[in-house]
């Protein structure tokens, strides 16, 4: 039974209650002379006449009938009591949280639309676990529920007094702060971040989480999303920090969130529109001089903005999950310039973190192989550490999928993460490449000169070629050949250009393929645009 529906309900029972109490007391006052005429005559010995079998009958009716309302008063109490109850239950229903037994999300929206509440100058706070979703993946809903609670818990027991304390959804609360001193509201964002971070013990479980706050003055005017909003940008730049820590909100914040947002608008259209094309860094032998391949970097050829480099657009393409389709537009495009070139010149292209996280990828690259009529032994994919860091399973299958293909892989950004030994030593690498950062400061870093040796004799030791990145002068060049490093790439050997460039360095004249075009890869995007057009007749 929903709110409305109980509520109906109590004002029924009360008016059925009232009648009856009213019915009750008429008779009562009925009775009561009647009751005093019986009596009496019963009692007076001197009267010799009947009682009045009319009176009678109106006597014990009126006993019927009080004690009808008596009977009926104390089920209509009790029917009010169950009412009552059920009141509760539906406010609970509709306004409490019953994982924690806070606030919800609706209630919080309620408080937040007073507008008596938002003149007096109070503060929103908008709180996010961390690492919160490794905690189901591993121990399960049950103790994420019970994480849930113990937040809940700190939240109550930290939040200064009078705050409406929230759970959103998820891993998600907020705190509604009344008017106090803002280095009270920060002290006690302090010790709910301290808190959460302290290791928590459930059964044999030891669980680690933090919490990244955002913190947004409620302004006299400001609706209940604005309030939300804001906190909720201040409390992503906190995730963007470092986590674990809390972030007031400005205006600036809000200025930058709304460029991002524009330019995430811009690069969905762009890959769209196929502006995002590939450039070619050269990769040499550092032994014999001779061209071995290139590396593939992406550019985005903007009609509006001119030529942007990844800089420019990756970190928000990666962010907002248009990495995958925008790899794979530049990656078909790639492989349809580059086949028509020397057989012996391979083609190496990065595959961010995020792609490993589609179960589908090595099928989706084996697709583009077929339809460009690339070799999959010309093709190298360079991979980072971090792309099996989230599933391991999943990168490792994918791994070998394309091993299985004849595709090479390569370790990129080696010597800059967390496990890179035990990774060589278990995943089926082909290349190892050299972060650039050592190799930038290879002659004017003792340090660097170590590591980089080191690595080059490791990868002897395993039978690894490696490439050497960031090569800019003759003299690191030669440092590295001294050191035995096999391959590079390079300002010294040439920036990444376009691919009519390559085809004239080549030799290569324009249009000299004899196969087709090659369509845009089926993303999931493009596969919900191609059933789009469809579903319209082909209108775009």
């Amino acid at each position: 039974m929903d709110r409305r529906s109980t509520l109906e309900a109590a004002r029924q029972l009360a008016s059925s209650h009232l009648i009856t109490s009213c019915a009750a007391l008429a008779a009562l006052f009925v009775f009561i002379p009647i009751g005093q005429r019986i009596v009496a005559a019963m009692f007076d010995q001197s009267s010799t006449a009947p009682i009045d079998s009319q009176m009678t009958v109106a006597f014990l009716l009126n006993i019927a009938v009080i004690l009808f309302a008596w009977r009926r008063s104390k089920d209509l109490q009790a029917a009010l009591a169950a009412n009552e109850i059920a009141q509760q239950s539906a406010h609970d229903n509709a306004y409490i949280d019953h994982v924690t037994g806070l606030a919800n999300r609706r209630e919080l929206m309620r408080v937040l639309s007073d507008g008596a509440l938002r003149d007096k100058g109070s503060t929103l706070l908008l709180l996010d676990l961390d690492f919160f979703k490794k905690v189901n993946d591993l121990y399960g809903h049950v103790v994420g529920d019970e994480v849930l609670k113990h937040v809940a818990k700190v939240i109550r027991t930290c939040a200064p007094e009078g705050s409406c304390c929230a759970r959103l959804g998820g891993d998600e609360f907020a705190v509604l702060v009344p008017p106090i001193d803002g280095g009270l509201v920060s002290e006690s964002v302090a010790d709910i971040i301290r808190s959460i971070a302290e290791p928590l013990t459930l059964g044999t479980a030891t669980v680690h989480v933090s919490a990244s706050v955002g913190i947004s003055p409620v302004e006299p005017g400001m609706t209940a999303e604005d309030c939300l909003r804001r906190s909720d940008i201040a409390m992503y730049s906190a995730k963007r920090a470092g986590r674990n820590c809390r972030v007031w909100f400005d205006r600036q914040m809000e200025q930058e969130l709304l460029a991002r947002t524009q330019l995430e608008d811009e690069i969905r259209n762009a890959v769209e529109a196929c502006e995002f094309v590939p450039f070619y860094q050269p990769q040499m032998d550092l032994g014999t001089g001779e061209l071995t391949g290139f590396e593939v970097l992406a550019r985005w050829n903007s009609p509006i903005k001119g030529l942007l480099e990844p800089s420019a657009f990756m970190d928000v393409a990666e962010a907002s999950g248009m990495i995958s389709e925008l790899s794979l537009s530049v990656m078909v495009q790639a492989l349809t310039e580059a086949r028509d070139w020397p057989g012996h010149l391979k083609i190496a292209v990065n595959i961010s973190p995020i792609q490993f996280r589609d179960p589908h990828l090595a099928e989706r690259i084996l697709k583009l192989l077929t339809e460009t009529n690339f070799p999959p032994s010309r093709l190298e994919v360079e991979i980072t550490e971090s792309s099996f860091l989230e599933d391991r399973e999943t990168a490792l299958a994918i791994v070998e999928s394309l091993k299985n293909m004849g595709v090479t892989i390569s370790l990129d950004d080696f010597g800059t993460g967390y496990a890179s030994l035990s990774q060589l030593q278990s995943l089926p690498f082909d290349r190892i490449k050299i972060d650039k950062s050592f190799v930038t400061s290879l002659l004017s870093d003792s340090q660097s000169d170590a590591i980089v040796s080191t690595i080059l004799s490791l990868g002897r030791a395993l039978h690894l070629p490696i490439t050497a990145e960031g090569i800019e002068d003759a003299g690191t060049k030669a440092r590295l050949s001294q050191l035995g490093c096999s391959d590079g790439q390079g300002w010294l050997f040439g920036k990444a250009v376009s691919g009519s460039t390559v085809r004239a360095s080549l030799g290569i004249p324009d249009g000299a393929s004899n196969t087709e075009p090659v369509e845009a890869p089926e993303t999931p995007a493009n596969e919900r645009r191609d059933r789009k057009r469809r579903a319209s007749g082909g209108r775009r």
